[in-house]
């Protein structure tokens, strides 16, 4: 897949993503949500217990470790559904996904141009800083297309 088509896909993903960033602002209840869910309903363990089919001391456990954030997605799920509700899973990026790519080929780049800069101003041949940021510009753009294999470890 090319450099085009992965970007296509992130512009895609990012619109969808989006609506999602209001979330980001919501904090996960201090007892956990299964807990503030359970409470709301006005249901009691046992109760949750048995639309689960298990053990009331379980499901203490199972709220304690949410809180924790020990818990396992299948336990989420089992929990969601005992209380009549839909868990949902999923990442939320706090920024679009191509500018995340693009800070990080930024990052890249701003590295290697340091280097050619500080050789150059070493042979007295410093470049503006409007030639700078179009090289830092063209720099992005190459390394973006040429998707170096370490392109993350950097």
């Amino acid at each position: 897949m090319n450099y085009w088509d992965k970007k296509l896909i992130r512009e895609q993903l990012d619109k969808k993503l989006s609506k999602l960033r209001p979330i980001l602002n919501m904090p996960v209840p201090k007892g956990g949500w299964v807990k503030t869910i359970r409470e709301a309903l006005g249901m009691t363990t046992y109760e949750l217990a048995k639309r689960t089919d298990l053990d009331q001391s379980r499901i203490s456990r199972i709220e304690s470790s949410e809180a924790k954030q020990e818990i396992k997605l299948s336990t989420l799920k089992k929990m969601a559904d005992g209380l009549g509700v839909k868990f949902v899973y999923g990442f939320v990026p706090e920024h679009d996904l191509e500018e995340i790519v693009r800070q990080q080929a930024m990052k890249i780049a701003k590295k290697r141009l340091s280097r050619v800069d500080h050789s150059m101003k070493l042979e007295l041949q410093g470049v503006s800083e409007e030639e700078q940021e179009k090289a830092l510009n063209d720099l992005i753009d190459k390394i973006l297309i040429e998707e170096p294999k370490n392109f993350w470890d950097q």
